[in-house]
């Protein structure tokens, strides 16, 4: 077995990069906030073959004095915070000082930058070692120049897509933060053609209409829940089931799961293009815990979540029971008017004070009891199947309620989705002008969109769609558009296109038990098993719940129940 010896400085600050910077559209998204950082109004993005030979993002903000543009490419540098206390009210986005140090180490990197009334200066590094720093007039702000990107680590370059994926994910990092920050100016070139810009001057719903490429405007609702604040945008998307969902935290973009599971719990019609910028105290939230910053932690994500689907559900359908008004109602005092008398109702009588503490509490429910013949599937006991159809399922920690025509649906319909095929092209009666995001995304995509029955041509205006697959207006997409987009997106997630799915969930629905059908014990176990075998169980394909389930801390809280309460 080889000592334990204590890694160079050189293997150590490749592996701490690669960390950071994954693709070139890290790159951008690190140098894109340092820009904001600097209160930059203007940001021009620059790329050739995607980013992965050439990146240049130049700004006009404050800029970085001469003297410290050797210190700004070395770890753990940084202007942002001073000391342990800042940690926990972070307002930039910077904090770490490993961004620049980050790319510096897997690239050749150039800096020229200047302060307002000083003189400016220029940085060239090479896999992390400084190898020029001179003074040299340009304008106020910073320009940085990345090439060669991953040049001293093979294994990681190999692993970058082809040139049009990188563009592509590069200029969306630049259309996100686009729309999270209306009042900045963003320009995004590739391959010196103008891909994407904005003039600053245009309100967030305005350039969401540009970021997601459609001449409608996207429905917008802002609610706010104490210190939380919650704007969300949405274009829908008919036909689709689809949810695509672009979350800022503070002005961070992010990852994260309440409000990805508060989207998805409203189910299909909630499909299309989502933006959530949420607001919360600083102090509330704990922005170091990704090494890419790509996740965040709140304080309590409960309140997130409630907020988010209300949000959705006010935006696709005027509203509905959300599980703050579940606690609302569960919160309301009992009258004392309301009490049952004795002798009234289901309760025929007060009960005998000798009997009262009679009763043996029933002995918790062990989790990991044999499946044979006891009714109980994994860590779930059968219980009964009630009156109105539904299955009844005791948990470790509290109740499981099956439906089981949901359930059914779900299952027959990732079988059947298992065996897409693809279609012959129909033509469209008037071709239809891509716009500029789109014809991007689709040209990244053209080989596997031909293959499935897409057609292109050239207009005067740039791109343009001849033909679509044939019978794919029977999936409900009323829109060739629509269609395109969606198709996109399922071929950039390796998925299945919607629309060979058309029919699964209606011959899953025909095939599928009825709620009214009767299920013997061995059937709910079977139906049970298979459902969380699926890859959505929580949701049948018309976007219904399958399942709900109520925790015991979520029945303690119906009934009123505090801890330490008998």
């Amino acid at each position: 077995m080889k000592p334990i010896r204590q890694l160079s400085p050189d293997v150590s600050s490749r592996i701490a990069a690669g960390e950071v910077i994954e693709n070139p559209a890290s790159v951008v998204k690190e140098l894109l906030e340092n820009s904001l950082d600097a209160g930059a109004r203007r940001i021009t993005v620059e790329l050739k073959e995607g980013g992965k030979t050439f990146i240049v993002v130049e700004d006009d903000g404050f800029g970085i004095p001469y003297a410290e543009l050797p210190l700004a490419v070395e770890r753990f540098a940084t202007s942002k915070i001073t000391g342990v206390d800042d940690l926990s009210h972070i307002g930039s986005f910077g904090y770490r000082g490993e961004a620049l140090a980050s790319v510096c180490a897997v690239s050749r990197l150039e800096i020229r930058s200047r302060r307002q009334g000083e003189e400016g200066g220029m940085l060239r590094a090479e896999g992390g070692v400084v190898g020029l720093h001179v003074t040299l007039p340009c304008r106020q702000g910073t320009r940085i120049q990345v090439e060669d990107l991953f040049f001293n680590l093979p294994a990681r370059k190999s692993f970058l897509k082809g040139s049009a994926t990188e563009a592509r994910r590069a200029v969306n990092v630049v259309r996100e933060y686009s729309a999270a920050f209306p009042g900045v100016a963003f320009r995004a070139l590739s391959e010196n053609r103008e891909v994407f810009s904005t003039d600053g001057c245009l309100d967030r719903v305005e350039v969401l209409r540009k970021v997601w490429g459609t001449g409608e405007t996207p429905r917008h609702y802002i609610v706010a829940s104490g210190p939380l604040k919650v704007e969300t945008a949405w274009h829908p998307s008919p036909g689709s089931r689809r949810r695509d969902s672009i979350i800022f935290f503070n002005g961070r973009r992010v990852r994260d799961a309440a409000v990805s599971a508060a989207l998805s719990s409203c189910g299909e019609a909630a499909s299309g293009n989502w933006m959530f910028f949420i607001t919360v105290p600083a102090r509330l939230l704990d922005v170091n815990v990704h090494p890419g910053k790509a996740e965040v932690r709140c304080h309590s994500s409960l309140p997130v979540f409630d907020t988010v689907r209300r949000s959705v559900l006010d935006l696709v359908e005027g509203g509905s029971m959300t599980a703050e008004g579940l606690q609302t109602l569960s919160d309301l005092p009992l009258k004392r008017d309301m009490a049952r008398r004795a002798g009234s109702g289901p309760f025929p009588g007060q009960p005998r004070e000798e009997g009262l503490f009679a009763r043996v509490g029933e002995p918790r429910f062990p989790p990991s009891i044999d499946a044979g013949g006891s009714g109980v599937a994994g860590a779930r006991r059968f219980i009964c199947r009630i009156g109105s159809g539904y299955l009844l399922f005791e948990e470790s920690d509290g109740l499981l309620i099956i439906d089981p025509h949901a359930a059914h649906e779900r299952i027959l319909f990732e079988r059947i989705s298992g065996r897409p095929s693809g279609t012959m092209p129909q033509k469209i009666p008037v071709p239809v002008n891509l716009p500029p995001s789109l014809s991007e995304r689709a040209e990244g995509s053209r080989t596997e969109l031909e293959e499935l029955g897409f057609r292109f041509g050239k207009g005067q205006g740039g791109v343009t769609l001849e033909s679509v697959p044939g019978g794919s207006s029977t999936s409900g997409f009323l829109d060739p558009l629509d269609l395109l987009r969606s198709t996109v997106a399922a071929i950039e997630d390796g998925l299945p296109p919607e629309f060979l799915l058309a029919g699964a969930p209606g011959q899953s629905c025909k095939a599928a038990i009825k709620i009214s059908d009767s299920i013997n014990l061995e059937e709910a176990e079977a139906l049970l098993e298979d459902l969380f075998h699926c890859e959505e169980p929580s949701m049948c394909p018309h976007g219904r719940p399958t399942f709900i389930r109520l925790r015991d801390r979520d029945l303690s809280r119906l009934f009123g129940r505090g801890q330490g309460n008998e």
